[in-house]
Parts: C-alpha cells; structure tokens; sequence
C-alpha cells in the first residue's frame, strides 16, 4: 500500500514579517496570504528491506538509511526536511518492524519563495501520519511543522507558510507582541472575482541567495496595508482591495517600473528567485503574448 499527501504552494499578497523577531516582538504583525493549485507531494509506502530510503526527483537523488535518527542528513538540502520529519516519528517507526520508501517531488523547484519548504514538511509529515494510522487535529500539525523547521532545521521563516499550506484557501492571519496567533480564514472566491490575473515566473534579474530585510517603517505600513486589505475582502470591495494590492507590491518591489501590461509585481521570499504579477484581465492577451514560455498562470484553491 502506498500512502500518499500532496500539499499546495502559497503566495504572500500583502503584509508580512512574521519571520522577523526584531520588528514582530516589539509591533506584532499581519499578513494576507492564499495556497494555489501547485504542490509538494510525497509518498511512503512499506518494503521488505529492513532500511529506510529516501528520493527526492526534485534534487534528483537518493540515500539509504539503516537506523533512525539520522543525524548527519540533516546538514543536507536534500534530505533534512524529510529526515527531520522521519526523526520526529523515529521509535514508532521502528516499531513498524519493517523498512519503508520516501519519495518527495514538487511542481516548483525548492527555495523559490512560494512557501515550498513548508509545503513539503507537511506533506511528508501528514504522509507519516497515514503509515502510522495516526490523527492529529490541525493545531498539532502547524505547531508541529513550525517546531521542526524553525527550531530542528533553523528554516528561516514565519508562521504565515504553513496555514494555507495545510488548510488550503485564502487566510488572514494577525499577532500581536507576547500574544497568540490570530487566525480568519477568508473566502477564496474573492480573489477569482477580481478583474485580475495572477502569474508566477522565475526572476533571472536577481541571484539565488540574496538577501535585504526591509526596514521598519516598510515592515509597519505592509501591516496596516494588511489590516485595510483583510477589511476591504471582508466587505466584497475588490477595488479598494486592488488599490492596496497595488501599493503594497509596489513598495516591495522599490523603485522599478512594472513592465507593460502588468498591474503589480512582487518579488517572492527573501531569495526573490520568483515573481508574482498581478494582470489586468482586459490586459492579459496583450501580457501572455509578450511574455516569455517561463510564466504560469495562477489558479487559486
């Protein structure tokens, strides 16, 4: 039997900084953001060999393991968010008595600012959950994401990642200093009624690995966009929803123009390997026939 778990990306619309102590400790933070139809999949099933192996197609390659924990994988790109999540479950899975075979594939590839390292832990996580014959409400699984990869796997990141990862749909999310996460999950429709569309390609203007924190007024504003944004989808008003949209996309991008026929654009993670824009529908013949093969429509869940 092979158990299976496909997780979807997620894209930040507007506010953030929930992976950044020095401004959420002292002013908390909001964010609106929504999962889309790609996804980070696993599957295990069970084998006869006594040992664990482990494939990503994403990296390409394969190890075999004899016993859990495995700890020098961790060190690893390729394997340490599904060996972290195989470390967290090892004794049960010894108990199984039996080897098993990990598999893990994505549709983007990995550290493109999409929410795929989240994406994947869950999806292996849920999948571990299905061999065990385990359930857990969804609270475990975020705390339990989030405990592994900001604190096993030292994963920079948020909280923001992991909701519409698990939950799938558009969500509001708020927290103030030395409070809890407050969590609204909105209604998704809103954003296929808006006169937009959205693509995502990949930045070749930009390395792999750069890295520039915004300051605090930025971080302060994106959090009252975010505020102003989460009321105006509430009350169905897409235009004032599209004129924050706007101005929060354009305040990440800085000072570049955005190209013809794009409403907004907006550099994804602090890698900014990838590019979310925003279309204007009666725009969007005029943009696809512009645009290289390298873009992708984006379908919300």
């Amino acid at each position: 039997m092979v158990f299976k778990t496909s997780i979807p990306y997620r894209i930040g619309l507007i506010g953030g900084g929930t992976d950044l102590p020095f401004f959420t400790n002292e002013h908390g933070t909001e964010i609106i953001n929504a999962s889309f139809k790609a996804y980070s999949h696993c599957e295990i099933q069970k084998i006869q060999s006594p040992h664990i192996s482990v494939e990503t197609k994403d990296y390409k390659t394969h190890v075999q393991i004899d016993k859990l924990p495995e700890m020098a994988l961790l060190a690893k790109d390729e394997f340490r968010i599904s060996l972290a999540v195989l470390n967290h479950f090892a004794g049960k899975i010894t108990d199984l008595k039996c080897g098993i075979q990990l598999k893990t594939y994505s549709d983007f590839a990995p550290q493109t600012g999409l929410g795929g390292s989240s994406a994947h832990l869950i999806s292996v996580l849920k999948t571990c959950l299905q061999l065990l014959n385990e359930t857990w409400d969804d609270q475990r699984i975020l705390d339990t994401a989030h405990t592994l990869e900001r604190n096993t796997l030292s994963i920079f990141g948020g909280f923001q990642d992991f909701y519409p990862c698990l939950l799938q749909g558009a969500h509001h999310l708020s927290k103030k200093p030395d409070s809890e996460i407050i969590h609204k999950k909105l209604d998704s429709d809103f954003l296929k009624k808006l006169d937009l569309s959205f693509y995502v390609l990949e930045s070749k203007e930009t390395s792999l690995g750069e890295m520039e924190l915004p300051d605090a007024a930025s971080l302060k504003l994106q959090k009252q966009f975010a505020q102003d944004a989460a009321q105006a989808w509430q009350q169905n008003d897409g235009a004032k929803f599209k004129k924050i949209l706007r101005s929060s996309w354009n305040i990440k991008q800085g000072s570049d123009k955005n190209p013809p026929h794009v409403f907004a654009l907006k550099s994804c993670g602090l890698s900014k390997r990838m590019r979310v824009l925003a279309v204007e529908k009666s725009q969007e013949k005029s943009f696809v026939e512009s645009t290289s093969n390298g873009v992708r429509k984006v379908d919300w869940n």
